[in-house]
């Protein structure tokens, strides 16, 4: 099995290729946190307007919360930003569905819902991210999200740590995925401190979300990721575990 990294979301989905997609600051996380919550379905939505507008059909079969952000704030009239501490925070989810739109997370997935195999991925729930991936056999493309269409040290550094997961399986990392790897080990002792430096993590710390960065640093707090699926044409993400795996 070989493992690739796209440093940004490719123009066509890899058809032959299991995909992983990462946006630790904070999409993906965000959505680890929500799946680990309870959350039985995420909407992925393009545009607040078309979030807002997914969030008003999907009412019709009960609550819906509207969450997500734009430069890195939440839009007027939204339930919820994109803060992973946040929904940790809560004494429970007000609602098992979520409608998510995100500057770079949401449109990365949207990117890969023709592959063959879509999964969420992000230090909190690496492991368990990396498990999903192997099963199908097929080899791996780990893709950043990136910030405003361009790579992002902050993705790359998530990237290199899934990396460092499929490697210790006995997967072969090709040139990206091997730089990506690098990057990892130079900040793995302090990986918090390295995302915080990055230019994302310094816009989240301007913004007051410092927190959530050493949040977002954690391996493996969450043992559960995201599927993306197409149902009735709408791409949706359903909570996934490895065989036997646990909440």
């Amino acid at each position: 099995m070989r493992v690739e990294v796209a440093a940004v979301p490719p123009a066509d989905a890899p058809r032959d290729r299991t995909c992983l997609v990462v946006d630790v600051l904070r999409a993906t996380s965000v959505m680890a946190v929500l799946f680990g919550r309870g959350a039985r379905a995420l909407y992925p939505a393009g545009s607040v307007e078309a979030a807002r507008a997914l969030r008003g059909a999907l009412e019709a079969d009960g609550p819906v919360l509207l969450c997500g952000e734009v430069g890195g704030l939440p839009p007027d009239g939204f339930d919820f930003g994109n803060s992973p501490l946040e929904f940790a925070s809560l004494a429970a989810l007000p609602a098992e569905r979520a409608v998510v739109t995100t500057s770079n997370g949401t449109p990365a997935l949207m990117a890969c819902s023709g592959a063959p195999l879509t999964l969420t991925a992000a230090p909190l729930n690496a492991s368990t991210a990396v498990a999903l991936a192997l099963e199908p056999g097929r080899d791996v493309l780990v893709v950043c999200s990136g910030l405003r269409r361009e790579p992002a040290e902050d993705d790359l550094l998530a990237a290199g740590l899934i990396v460092a997961r499929l490697v210790e399986t006995g997967a072969e990392p090709e040139a990206a995925a091997r730089q990506a790897l690098e990057r990892y080990r130079a900040a793995e002792t302090d990986l918090a401190a390295a995302l915080r430096a990055s230019e994302h993590g310094q816009r989240l710390v301007a913004l007051g979300f410092g927190e959530d960065i050493d949040f977002c640093a954690q391996p493996d707090r969450y043992g559960v990721t995201g599927m993306l699926a197409v149902e009735a044409g709408q791409p949706v993400l359903r909570p996934a575990r490895p065989e036997g795996g646990e909440r």
